[in-house]
């Protein structure tokens, strides 16, 4: 008798367990159970913080602009390839990694391009990284102490000149600016007037001759103003005075 009542006792709560879940499965494909977990859900994940790290140059107010309407949304709900995508438009910065950090927070950590360089165009002043990407165009008064360059193109061939001089300190830090000529070749002007007129090709291997020549022969004491490198392994120079 005690085993029936207790088999009665089992069969009545099991059928209370599947009306129960019956209602929940009816009410929640009718929405009101789902619209409840899914509003509680984007309330609990709203974003109230957005943290930068790596900003230097980029712009703030650039920055807020492209952020501030992902206040107060859904962090679960995010596209974060597509914020990546609008925030890298930004000038200067790189690259950008952000990340969902649970339960509020919309992370960045940012990469920002390095300035190498001033590109003159016309008018124009460019600040560039060392691989020749234009940065920014700013204005007469930034980067005044940055490497410069002229010339068409000049840009798409920083690189390969960068490198080369970081070899040689004693010629690099005697240049103005350095003049990319008819799209082909590099001409150094000195801070003293000195024109350095190199190859189109094996740029390291003239400027290690040229190094060894001016110790050796004292070149810019005497006086000399035109330096020509253009014929391998071959120096030719124009004194203006005769001193020396």
């Amino acid at each position: 008798m005690q085993s029936l009542k207790r088999k009665s006792y089992f069969f009545i709560v099991a059928i209370i367990i599947i009306t129960l879940i019956a209602l929940s499965v009816l009410f929640y494909n009718n929405g009101l159970i789902k619209e409840s977990l899914v509003k509680s859900t984007e309330t609990f994940f709203v974003v109230n913080t957005i943290q930068t790290v790596g900003r230097e140059r980029a712009s703030k107010n650039d920055l807020s602009k492209i952020l501030k309407k992902y206040q107060k949304t859904s962090l679960l709900s995010l596209d974060l390839n597509y914020i990546q995508s609008e925030v890298e438009k930004v000038a200067w910065i790189k690259k950008v990694i952000i990340r969902r950090v649970l339960p509020n927070t919309l992370s960045l950590t940012i990469e920002e391009f390095s300035p190498r360089a001033v590109w003159i165009r016309g008018r124009d002043r460019y600040v560039l990284d060392k691989n020749g990407y234009t940065i920014e165009k700013v204005s007469d008064d930034q980067f005044q102490n940055y490497f410069t360059i002229k010339g068409a193109e000049a840009e798409l061939n920083l690189m390969n000149l960068i490198e080369s001089l970081e070899n040689f300190d004693e010629i690099y830090n005697q240049i103005d600016y350095a003049n990319y000529v008819g799209r082909r070749r590099w001409d150094l002007h000195y801070k003293s007037g000195v024109r350095i007129m190199l190859p189109e090709d094996n740029i390291i291997d003239s400027l290690s001759l040229l190094e060894t020549y001016i110790k050796e022969n004292k070149l810019i004491e005497k006086g000399h103003k035109k330096i020509d490198l253009r014929v391998d392994g071959k120096i030719t120079t124009d004194r203006v005075n005769s001193n020396g």
